[in-house]
């Protein structure tokens, strides 16, 4: 049994315009021990759905519509308040986007860290504020016992990051969502706390979910991955093929915006022409075909289903293994040539 499983999950935002869809249709399954990455462009429903997933989202004027949350069997969106509370911080920890706004400016960083060990351990204050210094020192803060009196607002934003991090590691939790985790960090840090990361699986055999731009980082630290658009997943697979042989124009796009070090400083980037949809105003077709160059009549007409691509055989019989999804129409077609064949 994976250790969660998400399925059709639908969020919704209540507006003056009058109900848009934020989250179309996510779903995940993460195995103990497993990283995944969603990606994807800002607007693209990832922050969002991580947040719906663990019940974070203020309800108004978010509403979840549908959808299952399993973690451990258990149906998160069915919990009671005071059970979800025993889940969130101690077997399900969550790295915020912004650090600035998620933590409380009149709370010292010590207060912050041991409020979880106080609560979901119930240690000793002394304790707890040894944890939480050994907590700071193990993601690179410098002086961890002095950091512990400080407020957020006299940190940098690295070192608010870094808190961030710290606090949610602290109880070693089951499942780890990382919204950007190292947006404000330098490379040098990023690394630094990645190797801590995988310690951490490699000990408590935590789970991943990495929501990031960073397909460089994706490639390397993902053993998964799934992209999202307009609210809803539209291809997924393992990291190596889908970064060697994307199946989605989208995909393809992203992997082209990424610069490397063959890239010519006479020409500029490639960029993926147009805007992201408007949530108010979904298309009757795929949310993509206004800005994709392989765009058919049909990808105008009518939304394409998340099916699966055959991308290797198991040995057994030559059955085959599917292990690639994506939403699109020319991959669809591609799909039925193959099958017909």
């Amino acid at each position: 049994m994976s250790l969660l499983e998400v399925r059709n999950l639908r969020v919704s935002f209540a507006t003056p315009r009058g109900s848009v869809q934020a989250v179309e249709s996510f779903g995940v399954s993460i195995d103990a021990g497993e990283t995944i990455a969603l990606v994807g462009e800002s607007g693209s429903g990832k922050s969002v759905s991580a947040l719906a997933l663990a019940r974070l989202l203020p309800t108004p004027p978010a509403r979840i519509e549908t959808g299952e949350v399993l973690f451990e069997g258990r149906d998160l969106l069915l919990l009671g308040e005071r059970e979800l509370q025993r889940v969130r911080g101690k077997e399900l920890g969550f790295v915020f986007q912004d650090p600035t706004s998620s933590l409380h400016p009149l709370m010292t960083i010590g207060e912050q860290l041991e409020e979880a060990l106080l609560v979901h351990e119930r240690l000793p204050r002394t304790s707890a504020r040894q944890r939480a210094e050994w907590a700071l020192a193990e993601v690179g803060i410098a002086e961890p016992k002095a950091r512990l009196t400080a407020f957020p607002h006299q940190l940098s934003g690295g070192m608010r990051q870094r808190v961030m991090i710290a606090m949610a590691l602290l109880t070693r939790p089951k499942l780890l969502i990382a919204d950007e985790p190292t947006t404000a960090l330098d490379v040098t840090v990023q690394a630094s706390l990645f190797a801590l990361l995988r310690k951490v699986q490699r000990e408590h055999g935590t789970a991943l979910l990495l929501i990031t731009h960073d397909l460089a980082l994706v490639s390397t630290f993902a053993r998964r991955t799934l992209v999202m658009y307009a609210g809803a997943v539209v291809e997924s697979g393992l990291t190596s093929e889908l970064v060697a042989r994307p199946a989605h124009p989208y995909t393809r796009a992203l992997l082209r915006s990424v610069p490397s070090l063959s890239t010519s400083l006479d020409h500029a980037l490639p960029v993926i022409p147009g805007t992201p949809p408007d949530p108010a105003h979904p298309a009757l077709g795929c949310a993509f075909a206004p800005r994709c160059e392989f765009a058919l009549t049909a990808c105008h007409q009518r939304r394409p289903a998340l099916v699966a691509l055959s991308t290797s055989a198991s040995g057994a019989a030559g059955v085959r293994v599917y292990n690639r999804r994506v939403a699109c129409t020319e991959s669809e077609r591609a799909l039925a040539a193959e099958v017909s064949s």
